[in-house]
């Protein structure tokens, strides 16, 4: 546990750099053995850019700093629950594991049955280990200053 809070940690001081830039707050990071590969925020709005989450980010960051697309062995860390195009491209990536702060309610999301990370991964049937709510009071916090009904 305290691994994740650590690189955890990381991905919130990301999301605070997206924030400061003008973007939503989000961050993330992809680990893989023990070192942080790829680095990611959301930067929709400085990159004028609708795919540039921190998720896809972090992705694009990684397989540059790997030579590859196949980021298997990895493990993403991410402040928000990634959107259904964050996790196709989690999947894609071949990430297994996902470690998530907090949590999108109010748009229907984990609990609510419409959307969740856990089902969309059950139901394109992809072997996913998903851990939820690391630092989730701090993540949720960065989350309403740019999404105050969430």
């Amino acid at each position: 546990m305290e691994d994740h809070q650590h690189y955890m940690r990381e991905a919130l001081a990301l999301g605070e750099t997206a924030g400061r830039e003008g973007n939503q707050g989000v961050g993330a990071v992809i680990v893989r053995d023990g070192t942080v590969v790829g680095r990611g925020r959301n930067r929709i709005k400085t990159a004028t850019n609708p795919l540039m989450h921190a998720e896809t980010d972090a992705i694009a960051d990684a397989c540059r700093a790997l030579g590859t697309s196949d980021l298997s062995g990895t493990t993403l860390y991410t402040t928000m629950e990634p959107c259904p195009m964050c996790a196709g491209a989690l999947l894609q990536a071949r990430i297994g594991a996902w470690v998530v702060g907090g949590r999108f309610k109010s748009v229907g999301r984990t609990d609510m049955g419409r959307y969740s990370i856990e089902s969309f991964a059950d139901f394109v049937a992809a072997e996913v280990a998903i851990t939820s709510g690391v630092l989730q009071q701090e993540c949720e916090a960065l989350r309403n200053r740019y999404f105050p009904r969430n």
